[in-house]
C-alpha cells in the first residue's frame, strides 16, 4: 500500500527555529533544547496535517524512545552541512545558529525580531501554539504526550518511520477521504 510522504523545506525550518530561538533570547535564555524544538516541530506538522491537510516541514519522523524524531530537522540541529546545499537557493550558506550539547543559541546578539519569509501566517500561528505547549512542559511530560498510535505504530517497524496517515486521528469524520486525497496530491512512496 502506498504510503503519504511530502517534500522536505528546511527553509521553513531555519524560519522556525530562528523564530523559537530568538523568542527564547528575548524572554532572556540564550539556549534553547533539542527535545523543545523537535516536539514543536512534530505538534506543529500534525497540528498543520489535520487542520491545513498537509505539514509545515514535512520532515520524515521516526519513531524513537523518547518520542518522534524529525529526522531532517535534528539533523539541521546538529548543523549538517548536506542541507546548505539546499538552502543555497535562499542565499543560506550557514545555520543561524550555534550548536552545543543539543542545545541550541541564535548566532546573532540583536533581540530584533526574526523574519519568516518561507513559512506563512497561519503556519506560523501553528508553530507558535506548538511552542508554547512544548515550552510549558518539561522532559518528563513532553514524552508521553508524543507517544501516541502514530508513534506507537512507527514502533512497530524494523525502520521505525512514522506514517502521516497515522497521524490523522480515527475520529475525525472525513478521515478516509482525507487520507485518499493526501495519497493522491503527495509525494508517495511504498512500503
Amino acid at each position: 500500500m502506498p504510503r503519504i510522504r511530502f517534500n522536505f523545506s528546511p527553509a521553513k525550518v531555519i524560519d522556525a527555529v530562528s523564530w523559537m530561538l530568538w523568542v527564547e533570547k528575548k524572554d532572556g535564555k540564550d539556549k534553547l533544547d533539542f527535545q523543545t524544538i523537535l516536539k514543536s516541530c512534530y505538534f506543529a506538522d500534525k497540528e498543520a496535517l489535520i487542520e491545513r491537510k498537509r505539514p509545515i516541514f514535512g520532515a520524515s519522523y521516526r519513531a524513537m524512545r523518547y518520542g518522534p524524531v524529525p529526522t531532517e530537522i535534528y539533523q539541521m540541529l546538529k548543523c549538517e552541512p548536506i542541507w546548505l546545499l539546499e538552502l543555497a537557493e535562499e542565499n543560506i550558506s550557514e545555520y543561524p545558529w550555534d550548536c552545543e550539547n543539543h542545545f541550541l543559541s541564535l548566532k546573532t546578539k540583536k533581540k530584533n525580531r526574526v523574519e519568516h519569509k518561507n513559512v506563512a501566517v497561519v503556519e506560523m500561528n501553528i508553530i507558535r501554539k506548538a511552542f508554547e505547549k512544548c515550552s510549558d512542559m518539561d522532559f518528563n511530560k513532553r514524552t508521553p504526550d508524543t507517544h501516541e498510535k502514530d508513534w506507537y505504530k512507527g514502533t512497530k517497524r524494523a525502520t521505525r518511520l512514522m506514517h502521516y496517515e497515522d497521524m490523522i486521528p480515527v475520529n475525525i469524520p472525513d478521515r478516509k477521504e482525507l487520507i485518499e486525497d493526501l495519497l493522491e496530491d503527495g509525494f508517495n512512496y511504498a512500503l
